[in-house]
């Protein structure tokens, strides 16, 4: 009875961190911790102005000045219907804000964990690497297309 115990939990266990990936963490500093990049889902909206572009295996979202890219290749693709209370949706226009003070957040927290007296004057370049986006792209009334993103362009 015990191994079989044993068995369970060690395959649960697999199956609970088997989901997430390498890219979905990013650290601050070399050899500093691993934080989970949070969610966050950008409606694709044409009336609003935004623009999409297909290339190759690659599809191309311009919004808000933001560009965001899709490659079949290596991201995923996936339909769900319409539910407004599973996605908070923030406008892209907002993600360079948003992503300047989640990072401002975490490295405070390193700075205390380090016991710095003097804060580390870090130039940062770009903050696309502290989230994971979606674009969510309506297909029907209650249908959305939900892809995987890589924000390459950001007005920073």
């Amino acid at each position: 009875m015990k191994k079989i115990f044993w068995i369970l939990i060690l395959c649960i266990s697999f199956s609970i961190f088997g989901q997430t990936k390498e890219s979905d963490f990013f650290n601050l500093y070399k050899g500093g911790n691993n934080y989970k990049k949070p969610l966050k889902y950008v409606l694709f909206d044409i009336s609003a102005g935004d623009t999409k572009k297909e290339i190759d295996n690659k599809i191309y979202f311009y919004m808000g000045g933001e560009t965001f890219i899709f490659d079949s290749r290596i991201d995923k693709l996936d339909s769900c219907i319409t539910d407004q209370t599973k996605f908070t949706i923030s406008k892209s226009k907002d993600l360079q804000e948003k992503a300047y003070q989640f990072y401002k957040e975490k490295k405070q927290i390193e700075e205390r964990k380090m016991k710095l007296k003097n804060p580390i004057l870090y130039p940062v370049t770009d903050f696309s690497a502290y989230f994971k986006i979606y674009v969510l792209e309506k297909t029907n009334e209650n249908t959305l297309l939900k892809h995987e993103v890589d924000w390459i362009y950001s007005t920073f």
